[in-house]
């Protein structure tokens, strides 16, 4: 049966899934209890988003559970067959998975706080059209915490940056948090040339080490020209 399940998901997970109330209130449930966890114990919000980023997730389904969360109704939901093996049997749908995730989400945040997950009020239920709403009010706290999460760890990393995997991962993120529109797909580290590569749905975003962390453009191969600061792009980014 379980393999049934994955037959059924890999046949499903390319097409466009229609989301319903059901997903809607699994995002307005994750949104408040960040927002709780937010409000009373800051520390722990940060170490569930941290555990998230370097969990066995694939960097878009990442997103899609810090960041982007109203996309699923148009995102190709990339899981491994462990994640499937999982489900129930009846969790075989593209929305059912979507769910899963932000289910994902309490139980990373649940590891690391008291606080309990929170439940719908008796006359509480959300449509998909609450989506984008939802969508705005999760990155505008996970937004400050991981641009926290990023300036910790670039202070950490200076001068050698050998953290230079938890900086791309942190970047990317917060990229997808600030243009959901042009999300991240893709972190990569070059550890041989030490470059970090982020590739959106636009375009293709190059880091390199310096004493700033710098965004770069590649001229020629191993040759890269400074066009910005990561503190400098992030400066007025979730105030």
């Amino acid at each position: 049966m379980k393999l049934l399940c994955i037959l059924i998901t890999l046949a499903i997970v390319n097409v466009a899934p229609i989301m319903t109330a059901d997903y809607a209130n699994s995002v307005y449930i994750t949104n408040k209890y960040i927002k709780e966890v937010f409000d009373r114990d800051p520390d722990a919000l940060a170490t569930a988003i941290y555990n998230i980023i370097y969990g066995d997730n694939t960097f878009d389904v990442i997103s899609l559970m810090l960041a982007i969360p109203e996309k699923a109704n148009i995102f190709s939901i990339d899981h491994d067959d462990s994640f499937i093996m999982n489900l129930p049997v009846f969790f075989c749908n593209s929305e059912h998975i979507a769910i899963a995730d932000q289910v994902a989400v309490q139980e990373a945040i649940s590891q690391v706080t008291t606080i309990p997950v929170p439940k719908l009020g008796p006359n509480q239920n959300f449509e998909n059209d609450s989506l984008i709403q939802l969508g705005e009010e999760r990155r505008s706290i996970t937004g400050k915490v991981t641009k926290n999460l990023l300036i910790a760890a670039i202070g950490k990393g200076t001068p050698r940056f050998r953290n230079l995997t938890e900086i791309c991962r942190l970047i990317g993120l917060l990229r997808s948090m600030q243009s959901p529109d042009s999300y991240i797909k893709t972190a990569i580290v070059d550890q041989d040339n030490f470059v970090c590569t982020l590739t959106s749905q636009n375009g293709r975003f190059q880091y390199i080490p310096d004493l700033y962390y710098a965004l770069v453009r590649q001229m020629v191969p191993n040759v890269y020209e400074s066009i910005g600061h990561v503190f400098n792009d992030i400066q007025n980014w979730f105030m």
